[in-house]
C-alpha cells in the first residue's frame, strides 16, 4: 500500500504538529470521506520524520553520512524522477517508474541510513 501510494502523480505532504499518534485514526477517517476512499494516509516512523523535517529546513546530511554510491544512486533517483514527470502519461513512464524502483532498491542497499530490506519496510508502513 505505502509504495503504490507514493507512486501517486497528486501526493501531498503535510506536517501536523501537537497532536498525539491517535490522530491518524481521526485523519484517516476525514481522508476517506473526502477522498471516497481512494485516498491514503501514512504516519512517518521517527527516523524519517527527522530526515523530512531537516530536507524542509534546507539541511543536507553531512558527507560522514552518506557514501559516494550512496549519494550517486541518489542522484540517479532524482534524475528518473524528473524524467517521469516531464514524460507523464507517455509510453515510456512505466519503464522509468520501473527503472527509478530499482535504483531506489540499490540505493537503500549503499546508503548508511538503511540497515536492511525488512527495516526499509517496516518504515513505510509504520
Amino acid at each position: 500500500m505505502a509504495s503504490a501510494m507514493l507512486e501517486r502523480d497528486d501526493l501531498c505532504v503535510y506536517v501536523v504538529a501537537g497532536v498525539p499518534k491517535s490522530f491518524k485514526k481521526k485523519l484517516q477517517k476525514i481522508v476517506e470521506k473526502e477522498t471516497a476512499g481512494e485516498g491514503g494516509l501514512m504516519l512517518l516512523d521517527e527516523e524519517l520524520t527527522e530526515w523530512m523535517l531537516a530536507r524542509l529546513r534546507g539541511e543536507k546530511r553531512r558527507s560522514h553520512e552518506q557514501t559516494p554510491a550512496s549519494a550517486a544512486l541518489w542522484r540517479a533517483y532524482r534524475a528518473l524522477s524528473a524524467a517521469r514527470y516531464h514524460l507523464h502519461e507517455q509510453p515510456l513512464e512505466a519503464r522509468i517508474r520501473v527503472l527509478r524502483g530499482q535504483v531506489e532498491e540499490l540505493w537503500r542497499e549503499a546508503s548508511p541510513l538503511h540497515g536492511s530490506d525488512e527495516d526499509a519496510e517496516e518504515k513505510l508502513t509504520a
